[in-house]
């Protein structure tokens, strides 16, 4: 294949319209990022792109099955860029799809490859799994190299798993701008910013490591796009593509407070129309960041605040205190930025009164969204190797917590959080209908469950 111009198809196989079983609160579609640079990528080279992205637009299995006899190589992701954390636990969509396509066309990628290579090798049938990032190796096996050739490939020989060695990570400033021209940003939401919606990447990697946290897809080490490469970005996305709204799928995004100052002040002073959010820790904002920010543009911060428990907190080493969670909440209410906290229930050593302090300190809080979950143990995690789980992909800590009373657990916290009247009344005093009515339906997203 050196030399050929291919015709290369890239799949994010459908969820049912929802991120996961244990996000199902959440619902949202977001573009598949990781892909949308792969195809940039393959374009630059020569080679002709298509994405099928069946989350998006639902597209039935024949039709899938077509669009592969009539592509060189097919590439299918288990969990795409938003989902590389918290991958669906459910891979009976992704298989159903690796399943129509011939195995010597076909490369398997995402978290569930990276970390279980040759269980997904076996299930998928697939020539080979791009293990983390997958920009280079895509790139790579168009180009005509053998999987034993490209670094953070898992293949099968005699019956016997290869894994070559891993790569580099891949250096973000040489990214092209990503082939948003091949989606249609009218097909992507997120209920609580509204708009045509964008996902956005300055940085990739995180300075920490939590214990529940699945961080095998972002390689080693933490890199940053250059600030006007964002800029381009961004002022493409509005002008040509129509994007309102977007996300920075950042782990950190406000991790290097120089970085992230210069940016927004671009953005700032590029005025346009565009309210974006964006993921970060606590500890990693001030007001006059913060106020910078609302400057630029950002409507919503998300934040894993995670637990209530102090010594929660410290065993997941999560290296934050309740005190500095509580300020930065405070900073970012202050500043005008709407916030989203994540809470979880069912780590190792949790107790009753830990949990009832994790709802307490959510009510105390009062971020403007509280998400509550149940602790899933990813395989790839310390998390998981102290789980002692024998499954590749546990729901819960089976072994410690029973998942019928964490899920009840949850189910009581988001009662107890939304059905506050302050709660009710400052969703009722959002004077945009179009965002009340997306706002309401959220919100019962949010508590339906809890009521089943």
């Amino acid at each position: 294949m050196a030399g050929r111009r291919l015709k290369v198809l890239l799949v994010n196989p459908s969820w049912d319209g929802l991120v996961s079983r244990k996000g199902r609160r959440f619902n949202r579609t977001w573009p598949p990022l990781d892909l949308l640079n792969c195809a940039a990528l393959l374009e630059q080279d020569g080679h002709s792109a298509s994405i099928i992205d069946a989350r998006a637009t639902p597209t039935p299995l024949d039709a899938i099955r077509d669009a592969a006899t009539q592509h060189d190589l097919v590439f299918i992701t288990s969990a795409p860029i938003d989902r590389w954390q918290c991958p669906n636990l459910d891979l009976s969509p992704f298989l159903a799809v690796t399943h129509l396509v011939e195995p010597d066309k076909l490369y398997v990628m995402g978290t569930h490859g990276t970390v279980a290579p040759g269980e997904l090798l076996n299930m998928t049938r697939a020539r080979a799994v791009i293990r983390g990032e997958p920009e280079l190796a895509v790139r790579a096996l168009c180009d005509g190299k053998d999987p034993s050739e490209v670094p953070g490939i898992s293949y099968l020989q005699g019956g016997t798993l290869i894994n070559t060695p891993e790569g580099n990570p891949i250096d973000l400033t040489t990214l092209p701008l990503p082939a948003f021209h091949l989606l249609d940003l009218r097909n992507y939401r997120y209920e609580v910013l509204g708009g045509r919606f964008a996902l956005l990447e300055a940085t990739r990697g995180c300075h920490y490591r939590c214990s529940f946290c699945l961080l095998k897809m972002y390689g080693k080490g933490y890199r940053k796009k250059d600030p006007e490469q964002v800029i381009r970005e961004v002022t493409y996305l509005v002008r040509e593509a129509g994007a309102e709204t977007g996300y920075f799928i950042d782990l950190e995004f406000t991790a290097v407070r120089d970085d992230v100052w210069d940016l927004c002040e671009r953005l700032a002073s590029a005025k346009l129309s565009f309210e974006w959010a964006c993921q970060t820790r606590a500890d990693y904002v001030d007001g006059p960041l913060l106020q910078l920010m609302k400057r630029a543009g950002c409507r919503l911060i998300h934040f894993g605040v995670e637990s209530g428990s102090a010594r929660i907190l410290a065993e997941t080493n999560k290296r934050i205190t309740l005190e500095q969670i509580e300020r930065g909440i405070a900073e970012t209410k202050q500043s005008g930025i709407d916030q989203v906290c994540f809470f979880m229930f069912g780590f190792p050593g949790e107790t009753a009164e830990d949990m009832e302090a994790t709802i307490a300190f959510a009510k105390r809080l009062n971020p403007t969204y509280a998400s509550f979950h149940a602790v899933t143990p990813y395989l790839g995690t310390t998390l998981y190797e102290m789980s002692g789980a024998s499954e590749l992909f546990p729901d819960v800590l089976s072994k410690e917590h029973d998942p019928r009373l964490l899920q009840a657990v949850a189910d009581r916290a988001f009662r107890e959080f939304y059905l506050r009247p302050a709660v009710l009344w400052s969703r009722i005093r959002r004077v945009d209908l179009h965002l009340w009515r997306r706002q309401a339906a959220l919100f019962w997203d949010y508590v339906r469950p809890a009521f089943s």
